[in-house]
């Protein structure tokens, strides 16, 4: 399929930013749907349809897809991007951060689909790509609500893969494994041992994008990338199976228990 309009989420930064850079070089016509208005961002790429909705409401969600049908602007590929990363499960288990979350990477997702669904069939193949993550496989236990996002996330891109197959609407999701992003390094936040760790084991941004590009334009179900980073995340699966602790949040990230006994500090206060 030749790509000749695209709808991409969360385009400030990371990965959302290289594919809105990668489409628009390619004089492919881009629609960059954020939460709020970037001057700078605007300004240096004038050809991309900027359009600022919060993807978490429903309604705004609904009301641009249908404007866009109405108009005939309704693009081949939606790259479903926008995503956040919070430590929601450190020392204590945070239920507004995990909300926040889940909001926004499964439900800034689906909002979506709802209208598409509605969408008559136009005899044009619409092509939906989720980025999904690895970490369905091994999710980092103090990022809960990014790990259980991308699982909810995933379990219904597969139903839907098959509940339309062979029709008009495409269901796709990418497999994202490590790649050099904010969302995925979270320098700000965790341990710098950590943050190193996983720039040495990243894939490059402009690989990513050349990679997700070349996949939206395939009936492909699943791309899983970088492929090479699956045997690890297979090893943390299984390490936690069979060693006691691996991974499994027991303790804090700055090494403290998980429970203090009676009379310690109240990790409330």
């Amino acid at each position: 399929m030749e790509v000749k309009s695209v709808l991409i989420t969360g385009t400030t930064s990371g990965l959302g930013r290289g594919l809105l850079q990668h489409y628009a070089e390619h004089s492919v016509k881009v629609i960059s749907v954020n939460r709020g208005r970037v001057a700078e961002l605007e300004a240096q790429y004038p050809s991309v349809r900027f359009e600022c909705v919060d993807v978490r409401s429903a309604e705004g969600v609904e009301s641009l897809v249908r404007d866009l049908a109405a108009s005939g602007d309704l693009p081949d590929v939606f790259i479903l991007n926008a995503g956040i990363n919070r430590l929601d499960n450190d020392e204590v288990f945070d239920l507004p951060l995990y909300r926040e979350v889940i909001e926004t990477n499964l439900y800034g997702a689906l909002n979506f689909i709802a209208p598409l669904t509605r969408v008559p069939a136009a005899g044009v193949a619409r092509h939906i790509v989720a980025i999904s993550s690895m970490v369905n496989y091994a999710g980092n236990p103090y990022g809960l609500g990014y790990y259980t996002s991308k699982k909810a996330l995933t379990a219904c891109f597969d139903v839907w893969a098959d509940m339309y197959a062979q029709t008009d609407l495409v269901f796709k999701q990418v497999m994202l494994g490590p790649v050099q992003t904010p969302i995925y390094t979270m320098g700000d936040q965790l341990p710098r041992w950590m943050v190193r760790i996983k720039s040495l084991s990243s894939a490059s941004l402009d690989g990513t994008v050349r990679a997700i590009s070349r996949f939206a334009r395939t009936r492909k179900r699943k791309l899983i990338y970088p492929l090479r980073a699956l045997p690890a995340f297979g090893a943390m699966w299984l390490g936690r199976r069979l060693i006691p602790g691996f991974f499994q949040g027991r303790k804090t990230l700055d090494g403290r228990a998980r429970r203090r006994p009676s009379g310690d500090r109240d990790p409330m206060r």
